[in-house]
């Protein structure tokens, strides 16, 4: 009998430490990774960085606590001060732990806040020769971190400070290839059970908005009312000179640019030269074209009351350009001088990015209500840069004066950070009172996992899902599955009728689906009327239903 009371002690402690180990996850290959870059070559089992210049891949989330990681590594070529960087328990950028590899050292570094503020931990007089294969093995076991090279340790160092993250691959000025990646380790169960849900539809906290369509304006990009029509409302097959009106469709649009005249960026300088004033002021004026852009979804609207009983509203968000930090020389928008975004005195330089963005705001919204729009609102801003740059000094402060700012007024601001983005976690700390969360499973090679990974994010942190599309879902069958795939991802996961979404589809891509004499590509228009209105019902992994 002691024997029997033993034994069941013995169980029940094994019960018990089993669950104090938390969760566990394991993972090879590159097929979950996430390629910040489109020139990453990839594999199920390799990717490459094929040219000297910086890159990054990723893969993990803060839930990851402790781990082992096993890779191998071939420089190609090292341009001037190149390295391949293996970062680790990345809260967010530059807040992690890093592997300096390369031709003749290895350092493992914490950094704090930026490329330039690090601290060395650990440092061996070896490194990978370009044109040689070598294993990197990385064990991370609470506070003491061990690295292998070729399977023999080359330096231990210890850490309190970050706790959890993901990892990332960098190429600083280097070609090479991974291959042979393995990680496995432990799950902070806490982290993960954190779940809010998804934001939902309708929340007044958004303004009421169900399904935001992004509308893009880019610089030669002009929306008329016939353009704004099928995304206002559901629109029949085309017959004869006809197009019959059935119904409402999208109840809310995003209005936004990425590239201005003279092919100026407004969302990040790696697009193009960082858009000043004269830029900005080209976007708001665009904004008020006649018969385009606002006043062709003015336009649309009246159409649609012409044809539908039920009388309906359209909300708007519209863009706040980045007020990049590599402009010294913005212009003048209040009499003081022209702005510099770029001073060393962080209060200074967040001062007169705040002072650009308020008087942005004024004009839009100065404009907008002497437009006196019948069937438009103007419910918010949208915060442009998908990421939050907290190297950048003053950046989340900024924020949080902007949606104040906005606040006073009584508008919103909304955010779409790209998956798992630096910061999407924090977003209503930041002063978001919309955060929706980018897949990004349409444009590179993501595995379908992906939707299981963004939707546990949105459900963690309180987001919506984003629905992407581009031309290609009109000629490449693969891309026209990946898209049919969002949809099925929002029955299997629920956000199909649990989550506020938005819809990005490059320009004008649903337009053309719905006005095209393919039967293929009209009923890509029909499948999303179906899914707005809660008609799909086609879970992950079902035999398709559709044509090709």
């Amino acid at each position: 009998m002691r024997w029997w009371i033993l034994i069941r002690l013995i169980l029940v402690l094994l019960v018990l430490l089993s669950s104090l180990a938390g969760a566990t996850f394991e993972t090879t290959g590159f097929d979950n990774w996430f390629l910040q870059q489109k020139d990453w070559v990839r594999t199920s089992e390799t990717i490459a960085w094929p040219r000297l210049g910086w890159a990054e891949a990723k893969l993990g989330n803060e839930t990851w606590t402790d781990y082992e990681l096993s890779l191998k590594i071939k420089p190609e070529e090292y341009g001037e001060d190149g390295a391949v960087r293996i970062y680790f328990r990345t809260s967010a950028p530059f807040l992690t732990y890093g592997l300096h590899i390369q031709e003749d050292k290895i350092s493992l570094n914490r950094f704090d806040g930026n490329l330039g503020n690090w601290r060395e931990l650990g440092m061996a007089d070896v490194g990978i020769k370009a044109g040689e294969v070598a294993k990197i093995g990385l064990k991370v076991v609470e506070n003491e971190f061990t690295v292998f090279l070729n399977d023999k340790m080359i330096i231990e160092a210890s850490s309190i400070k970050y706790k959890s993250g993901g990892i990332s691959l960098w190429a600083e000025n280097t070609k090479f290839t991974a291959s042979e990646f393995s990680i496995k380790g432990t799950e902070d169960e806490t982290k993960i059970t954190k779940t809010s849900g998804y934001y939902p539809k309708g929340d007044p906290r958004s303004g009421g908005v169900n399904d935001l369509m992004l509308i893009y304006t880019n610089y030669g990009l002009s929306w008329s009312g016939l353009d704004a029509l099928p995304y206002v409302t559901y629109m029949g097959k085309l017959d004869g000179a006809e197009l019959p009106i059935y119904d409402w469709f999208f109840d809310s649009f995003l209005f936004l640019a990425l590239v201005g005249p003279n092919g100026t960026a407004f969302d990040a300088p790696s697009r193009g030269t960082p858009a000043a004033k004269d830029e900005w002021q080209w976007f708001i004026d665009s904004l008020y074209e006649e018969n385009r852009q606002l006043a062709g979804f003015e336009r649309a609207y009246e159409i649609g009351k012409n044809s539908l009983d039920l009388k309906q509203k359209g909300k708007v968000y519209i863009m706040i350009p980045n007020p990049m930090a590599e402009i010294k020389n913005f212009g003048d928008v209040d009499g003081t001088g022209s702005l510099n975004f770029s001073w060393q005195d962080a209060s200074k330089a967040t001062d007169h990015r705040f002072r650009a963005v308020k008087w942005y705001i004024d004009q839009v919204t100065e404009r907008f209500k002497a437009a006196e729009f019948e069937n438009i609102e103007l419910v918010g801003f949208y915060w442009l840069e998908e990421m939050i740059h907290y190297e950048i000094p003053g950046e989340a402060d900024l924020i949080r004066k902007v949606s104040d700012y906005l606040h006073e007024k009584d508008l919103k601001l909304s955010w779409i950070p790209w998956f798992n983005a630096s910061g999407h976690k924090d977003w209503e700390s930041l002063g978001f009172d919309l955060c929706i969360h980018q897949p990004n499973y349409m444009f590179g090679d993501a595995a379908i996992s992906r939707f299981s990974d963004v939707t546990r994010q949105a459900q963690t942190y309180g987001q919506g899902i984003e629905i992407e599309a581009d031309g290609r879902v009109f000629s490449d069958r693969s891309r026209r599955e990946r898209f049919i795939n969002y949809l099925r991802a929002g029955v299997t996961y629920g956000y199909r009728t649990e989550a506020v979404h938005g819809y990005y589809q490059d320009a004008f891509v649903f337009s053309q689906a719905a006005l095209s004499s393919s039967p293929d590509a009209r009923e890509l228009y029909d499948m999303v009327y179906d899914y707005v209105k809660g008609d799909f019902d086609e879970p992950l992994g079902a035999k398709t239903q559709y044509n090709y």
